[in-house]
This record gives C-alpha cells, sequence and structure tokens, in this order.
C-alpha cells in the first residue's frame, strides 16, 4: 500500500512538473515582450516610471498633511507643486552654473597643460617611456603614408585625392541664406517642446497617483486576485510603507550628502561648488560608480586652479570621506535605506536599465529594482524576483546543509555550521540545521527522487563534518548542565542505548544524539540492527540497558516494521524503558495513532531527546534504592 501511495506521489509531482515547464515558457514569453515593450516606449514608461517613485517619495508627506487636518486634494496640491519648485529652481541653477563654468574654464586651460607636463615627467621626461611610445606612433604613421604614397601609380595621385585634371572647373560654393526669426522661434520650440512634454507627462502621472492612491490599490488588489484579501491589503500596504520610507530617506540622505559635498567643495576653493553638490546628490543614486562620476571633474577643477597639488588632494579626500561616512554611519544608523538588494543585482539592476533606457535607466536602477524585489517579496506570482535580486540567502542554512550533503563537500557545511554556532548552541544547531535537512533527504527518498545509496552517502559526509565539529561542541556545552547528580547505574557503559532504524538517517541521528549525551555525563551506545538481529538468534539477554531511544525519520510509513523491532528489543532488552525519537514527526498523520499505542513517550528533537533523557535519569538517581533506611 505504502508502494502505491508513494508512486502516486510521483506521477502527481511529474504531472505538475509538466505544468511548471510550460509555464516557465510563458513567463519567458510575457518577460520578453514586456521588456520590449519597455524599450521601444521608453517614451512613455521613463516619465510613468519617475512618476511612480515621486509618488512613493512624496507619500509620507501626504500622510504627514492628512494627520493635520489638511484636505486630501489640497495636501496633494501643495506638496505638488513645492516638489516641482524645487526641482525647476534647482535647475535653473544647474544652468546658470554651467554657463558659469563655460566661460571659466580658459582661465584654467594653462594650468592644466603645466600638470600633464608635470605628470609626463614623472614617466621620464624629455625620452622617457611616454614622449618614445608618441614618436613611435608618430613615426609608424609616417611610414604608412609614405607608403600609400609611392604605391600610387604615376600620374595618378595618391587615394583619397581626385584626378587632376586640365581646365578643370572651379567649384562654386554657395551660402546658405540665414534663418528668419520664424525659423528660429519654430527650432527653439521644436527643441524646448520634448524636456516640457515630458515634465507635463510626470506632474500629471504623479498628482493621478497620489490623489487615487486607494484607487490605485483596489485595482492592483484585484489584478492580484480577491481570493485572500487580507493577506493582499497587508502586502501591499507594507510595500508601500517601506518603499515610502526607502525613497525618502533616500532623497534626504543624497541631498545631505550633496550639501555637504559643496560645503566642503566651497571651503577648499573650487569654483561652482552649488554645481558640483547638485550633481553629486543626482550621480548618489547610481549604485556604486555614482559618487565616483561625480567626484571627476572636481578632481580636473582642482587641478587646474591650484598650481600645486594640495588641492586636488583636499578634494579627493572630501569625496572619500564623505562616501565613507554615508556608507558605513549614515546608511548603517538608518536601516530604513536598505535596498534589500544583493550587490549581483544592483550590478545587473545597473546594467539592465542602462542598456534600455539610457543614462536615465542608470539613474533609476536600484529604486526601480528595489520596487521590483518589495513586490517579489509580498505577491505570490513575482517571489522569483526576491529570490533572484534579493540579499537574503537564497537557500536556509538547512537546505544548504542538505545541498552541501549531497555535493559531498563537508569543509563548506563545517564553515556554516562555525559561523552558526558562535550564535547558538550546538544541540540548537543540530535540531534547526542539521535534523531539518536530514528530513529534507528523507522526503526526497520517501517520494523516490534519493535513491538508498544516496543517503549512505550523506550519512558518510556528514559524520565528517559532525566529528570536525567535536571541539565546538565541547565549548557549547553548558558546564553546570553536564554535572549531573547521577547514579552509578545511570553512568555505566549502555546504561542507554540508542537504536538506528532501517535507514542510514537513522543511525546518522543517533550518533549525533550519542554525541549529546555524552557531554552531559552518560555512556550511551548504538545498536544497529545487524547487532539486534545477532542478539536475537543467539537468544541472548542484555542487562544494564536502562533506556531504549530508538531513532527513526519515517516512523508514520513503518508502523509494522516498529512493531517488529519493538518485540525483538523487548527480548533482548526486558527491563529497559523504550522512547520513540521520531525525528520526521507529523502530528497531523492519523497514522501516529498506532504507533503511539507502541511507544508512549515520543520525542521529535535532540533536544526533546535530551531533556527527556536527563530528566528520568534525574528523577531516578534522586530517590532511594528499594531496602535501603529511610
Amino acid at each position: 500500500m505504502n508502494k502505491i501511495g508513494r508512486a502516486s506521489q510521483v506521477m502527481h509531482i511529474n504531472r505538475y512538473s509538466n505544468f511548471g515547464g510550460s509555464g516557465m515558457l510563458e513567463k519567458s514569453v510575457v518577460a520578453v515582450i514586456l521588456i520590449g515593450a519597455l524599450h521601444f516606449g521608453s517614451e512613455l514608461f521613463v516619465p510613468l516610471a519617475i512618476s511612480v517613485l515621486l509618488a512613493f517619495a512624496l507619500s509620507p508627506v501626504v500622510r504627514f498633511m492628512r494627520r493635520r487636518r489638511v484636505p486630501h486634494g489640497l495636501a496633494v496640491g501643495v506638496t505638488v507643486v513645492l516638489t516641482f519648485v524645487i526641482i525647476f529652481f534647482v535647475g535653473a541653477i544647474v544652468t546658470s552654473q554651467v554657463t558659469e563654468l563655460g566661460n571659466e574654464l580658459p582661465r584654467y586651460q594653462q594650468a592644466l597643460k603645466d600638470k600633464v607636463k608635470t605628470i609626463s615627467s614623472f614617466a621620464g621626461g624629455k625620452g622617457g617611456a611616454i614622449e618614445r611610445a608618441s614618436e613611435t606612433l608618430r613615426d609608424l604613421q609616417k611610414e604608412l603614408e609614405d607608403g600609400q604614397s609611392a604605391d600610387a601609380p604615376a600620374g595618378r595621385p595618391p587615394s583619397g585625392q581626385p584626378p587632376q585634371r586640365a581646365n578643370a572647373p572651379i567649384p562654386v560654393e554657395v551660402h546658405a541664406q540665414p534663418p528668419t526669426a520664424l525659423q528660429q522661434i519654430s527650432g527653439i520650440i521644436a527643441v524646448a517642446l520634448s524636456p516640457l512634454a515630458t515634465a507635463g507627462i510626470i506632474i500629471v502621472f504623479v498628482i493621478f497617483l497620489l490623489l487615487k492612491q486607494t484607487d490605485v490599490r483596489d485595482r492592483a488588489i484585484r489584478l492580484l486576485g480577491v481570493h485572500d484579501l487580507e493577506k493582499t491589503t497587508r502586502a501591499l500596504d507594507d510595500a508601500g510603507r517601506r518603499l515610502s520610507s526607502y525613497f525618502l530617506m533616500l532623497v534626504l540622505m543624497n541631498a545631505g550628502f550633496g550639501a555637504a559635498i559643496g560645503l566642503g567643495l566651497w571651503v577648499i576653493g573650487i569654483p561652482n561648488p552649488i554645481l558640483w553638490g547638485i550633481i553629486a546628490t543626482l550621480l548618489r543614486f547610481m549604485p556604486m560608480v555614482g559618487v565616483f562620476i561625480a567626484a571627476a571633474i572636481p578632481v580636473v577643477l582642482a587641478a587646474a586652479v591650484d598650481p600645486g597639488w594640495m588641492m586636488l588632494g583636499a578634494v579627493v579626500a572630501l569625496y572619500l570621506i564623505a562616501e565613507g561616512f554615508m556608507n558605513l554611519v549614515v546608511e548603517t544608523w538608518l536601516q530604513t535605506t536598505s535596498t534589500g538588494l544583493s550587490a549581483l543585482a544592483i550590478l545587473l539592476a545597473a546594467a539592465f536599465w542602462t542598456l534600455l533606457w539610457g543614462p536615465i535607466g542608470l539613474l533609476l536602477a536600484v529604486p526601480l529594482t528595489a520596487v521590483l524585489v518589495v513586490l517579489g517579496r509580498h505577491v505570490e506570482g513575482l517571489n522569483f524576483l526576491h529570490v533572484l535580486l534579493g540579499d537574503a540567502p537564497a537557500l536556509t542554512p538547512a537546505e544548504s546543509f542538505y545541498q552541501r550533503m549531497l555535493a559531498g563537500d563537508p569543509h563548506e557545511a563545517a564553515e556554516q555550521a562555525e559561523k552558526l554556532l558562535k550564535d547558538k548552541p550546538a544541540i540548537e544547531y543540530y535540531d534547526d540545521v542539521v535534523m531539518e535537512g536530514l528530513r529534507l533527504a528523507q522526503t526526497d527518498a520517501d517520494l523516490m527522487k534519493l535513491e538508498a545509496s544516496r543517503l549512505a552517502d550523506i550519512r558518510e559526509t556528514a559524520l565528517s563534518m559532525i566529528e570536525a565539529l567535536s571541539d565546538q561542541m565541547a565549548e557549547g556545552t553548558d558546564p553546570a548542565a553536564a554535572a549531573l547528580e547521577l547514579s552509578e547505574d545511570w553512568r555505566a557503559e549502555g546504561a542507554i542505548t540508542c537504536v538506528a532504524g532501517h535507514s542510514a538517517l537513522d543511525e546518522l541521528a543517533a550518533i549525533m544524539l550519542m554525541q549529546v549525551l555524552r557531554y552531559e555525563g552518560f555512556s550511551p551506545k548504538l545498536m544497529t540492527m545487524a547487532d539486534i538481529s545477532a542478539a536475537h538468534l543467539q537468544g541472548a539477554e542484555i542487562n544494564g540497558t536502562k533506556l531504549v531511544c530508538i531513532s527513526i525519520f519515517d516512523a508514520d510509513h513503518r508502523g509494522p516494521y516498529l512493531k517488529f523491532l519493538i518485540r525483538r528489543l523487548r527480548r533482548i532488552l526486558p527491563h529497559a524503558q523504550f522512547l520513540g525519537a521520531f525525528w520526521k514527526h507529523d502530528v497531523d498523520n492519523a497514522r501516529l495513532a498506532e504507533i503511539s499505542g507502541i511507544v508512549p513517550d515520543q520525542v521529535k528533537t535532540l533536544a526533546e531527546a535530551v531533556a527527556y533523557i536527563v530528566n528520568k535519569a534525574s528523577v531516578e538517581s534522586a530517590q532511594p534504592v528499594a531496602g535501603t533506611a529511610a
């Protein structure tokens, strides 16, 4: 009956795996269509993306005004007007600063030439490496030009020059008429129309998203499904709050960074410090490289303005100190600014959005990807985005342990264990990581995804890792807990017998339990099925065993086997008590009622097993021996 049930489970899984394959194909087609639409419809989607990000950033401001009893429409209007007034004001400042810088640049040309000569002198001066390389390239270019002239036939000019003919007509140049005033006005309007249209679209979208925030949320819930309104509503509200707080804090942080850069450059004496502060604010939205791009021109200006090198060093130090302070202090203190993106995801996002939308895509890369990751965390159909791009570990510690056991790599599992053992006792690590990983292996074996020989390989790999962690186990044991008041009967060799079931994983769990018990003052021994069969055939009775702990993972599938095992154990261990350590215990399984009748005392974790054994041994050790004086 069990074989039939397992076969039906495998057929069920295979059927759904086929559906999963077709589902992946459909998702791939949809992804390709979406990417194409985003690329070819960039004139619409770029303003829409900027609008969504601005709406997220401004939502906390609107909510703050609403809590002060300001009407919704007025709160939105005031927020949008102030925001875009600031944006246009900053744009006007940037324009005036750029114009002023263009007029001042010729003054710094000679200083830059002197700096270049100084740098060249470090490479060997006259006749140095740079100079020799330049002369070699010039000589090579001259030889190529002379060779082309020599190869040209007599009477024919070198390639690229038209043949000269006698009485050739003199070319006449026709000068175009200067454009009229109307044509100039039309050209100006054509140039200004595109940014004005984009700004108008952004303003309209931001106002709409802030005014109709509730309606947009309800439509999103409808699209995601109304079968679980509580979960969907909670997910969207949480995503909205997280993103709003993140974007607002990010804007404030980058604005503070730009203000600090502008003030520092003004103190140092760099021209147009306001311009470089604004550029630093904007470019810091770019992941990793934005600050270095923002520092490039001020560094060059420092070299041009100062005949020496002091100003250049001060500018470099300013950017390094400011960025280091932001990363190590401010962003660590304000944990709300965490993007939730892995380093690889930031690089991929920067490349993807830059290829899709150009420089504006690089500016929007991290905020847009953060939106996708937050949605992937809460929306079931988008979970793959959170797994692919999020900074959370892709595998749980138990899954990582199981994967390393399958790969036959105990060293990486031991490194992971050493990190986890710094924060938790060894027995918790065994229960939370190792035993959970072994349960995954047993589940795969129940579904016939894993052969029995692979279970033996997992056992050997895990044993080598457990032996390597024996020192950490000793260090993590509480000395007070280990110093139990036990009678000699309980301290004796074999007073506790750990019986491993049929599976290699059963034996591995029994070995781990024995290791933990040794640090509690016991001297347990291991009994395998071969030992039980040999003792049964010999008709031997083993005395001195006070407690038998039966280690089995898939106990719910092995009721008849457990009955058979208990009968044999009672024959060779007639005076022992029994404890069922059923590691893959499922309380909802109806088969466990029958097992409970066979072994009333049951545990499902190492911590429970150790607590049960310690308690029983302590209680019986404290009781007076029969026949002694009271």
